[in-house]
């Protein structure tokens, strides 16, 4: 090599060398500028890019505004975690992803990101985070059930109220049975869901099963009141999008797919904004509009989870969570389609809620779905009345035929 040719080499090491200090340096600054009390618009954008969504910051740039609040924290109740502490010892991981041992409680609370599994077991943290023995979806809302706004292109709005019910038959801690129900072993979890208005989708009823074997596939039921008849729908159902909103039932939850269907990834570790405790339900928003007016947001430390599927005919050849680090909830999601454009955006805030004991944890608050390629969003809110004492015969197709012959799930 030439004296030249050293100088060159040297002085492009010295230009990467030069950005890689400048990239970080920035990064520290936004943590700092970030700092509660601050205010972030389109004065400043470039403050919350990569702690927000793409479509987010584009609506920044465009004039969109809000203030930097004091992160408040919250752990899962006591019972959880003394579940974690008594359980999480003989988890394992089985040969196709499923996992081996698990009673109740996070699965890896010794969670280490550089392990070669750390995206898998991250996944299966997320799927047995803490979200109560049961809950009523919307249970905390003045009018007992979620609220969504279906927002269009243009502007308008259509308003739907849904009736939701889960139960939990494993992994629970509070109520009893538990940590299992006894005979359904072999379930996770079950969902009935009921729109309630408008009139042309009332009465429509899913139920949902989950079972705890990986080949199982997961068994969906819909009553469709126009047709009054109860089909058994196939599993690409849970791709169809849930009209009139934004949904499909693989987003409730954030990712609700079943774990050893999809594959995945640690990409890194890092802070996005957020809100773990909101305060109005719903949020001050102006009309056709999805962003909250007066709702502060917040930094958080987050795990991000690449998921991709292992059938190549699903909706979502990839999704990305943001998990926050002490809930292992979802705080941001997104979706790209087939073509590898963009496709969707979604972020949730939580709200705290209340449980026996003086205990406080986080609920789903408000979501907000956005989907960049047809200008169409949902905002549902949805704070949940937890342990509600639900028995696993509420969750049958006799339940469903109660609905056809009139009757409700409310």
């Amino acid at each position: 090599m030439t004296w030249s040719d050293m100088l060159k080499s040297s002085f492009w090491i010295r230009t990467a060398i030069f950005f890689l200090l400048l990239n970080f340096s920035l990064a520290r600054a936004n943590d700092v500028d970030l700092k509660p009390g601050g205010t972030i618009g389109p004065q400043n954008w470039w403050k919350a890019q990569g702690m927000v969504g793409e479509n987010l910051l584009n609506r920044i740039k465009q004039g969109y505004t809000f203030k930097i609040k004091e992160p408040k924290n919250f752990k899962p109740p006591t019972e959880y975690l003394e579940a974690t502490e008594k359980y999480s010892g003989s988890v394992r991981l089985g040969n196709n992803g499923e996992l081996l041992n698990y009673v109740a409680g996070l699965p890896f609370p010794k969670f280490d990101p550089n392990d070669p599994q750390a995206g898998l077991k991250l996944a299966w943290n997320f799927y047995w985070r803490w979200l109560g023995d049961d809950y009523k979806n919307g249970g905390s809302t003045k009018e007992g059930r979620i609220i969504r706004d279906a927002i269009e292109r243009d502007g308008s709005e259509r308003r739907g109220t849904v009736v939701a019910h889960s139960i939990f038959t494993r992994n629970r801690v509070s109520l009893d049975p538990k940590p299992v129900f006894p005979g359904y072993e072999y379930i996770d979890w079950m969902q009935l869901r009921a729109d309630e208005y408008p009139r042309d989708t009332s009465g429509t009823t899913t139920l949902e099963i989950r079972y705890a074997d990986p080949a199982r596939e997961d068994d969906f039921y819909i009553y469709v009141p126009s047709i009054r008849r109860i089909r058994r729908a196939p599993p690409l159902q849970r791709c169809a999008t849930i009209a009139p909103s934004e949904f499909n039932f693989d987003d409730i939850n954030t990712f609700n797919g079943k774990v050893t269907n999809f594959n995945y990834r640690l990409l890194e570790e890092k802070k996005v904004l957020g809100n773990l405790s909101q305060e109005s339900l719903p949020f001050r928003r102006n009309q056709g509009d999805y962003l909250p007016l007066d709702e502060g947001w917040r930094l958080y430390d987050v795990y991000v989870l690449e998921i991709t599927p292992k059938d190549s005919s699903y909706c979502y050849p990839r999704k990305v969570l943001y998990i926050e680090k002490i809930s292992f909830q979802s705080i941001w999601s997104a979706m790209w389609d087939a073509k590898g454009h963009y496709w969707k955006e979604a972020f949730t805030f939580y709200t705290p809620v209340g449980l026996p004991r003086g205990q406080t944890v986080i609920s789903t608050g408000t979501v907000v779905i956005v989907n960049v390629q047809n200008k169409r969003s949902t905002v549902l809110t949805a704070p949940r009345a937890f342990n509600q004492g639900y028995q696993p015969t509420l969750f049958t197709l006799a339940t469903l035929q109660t609905v056809m012959r009139g009757g409700s799930i409310r």
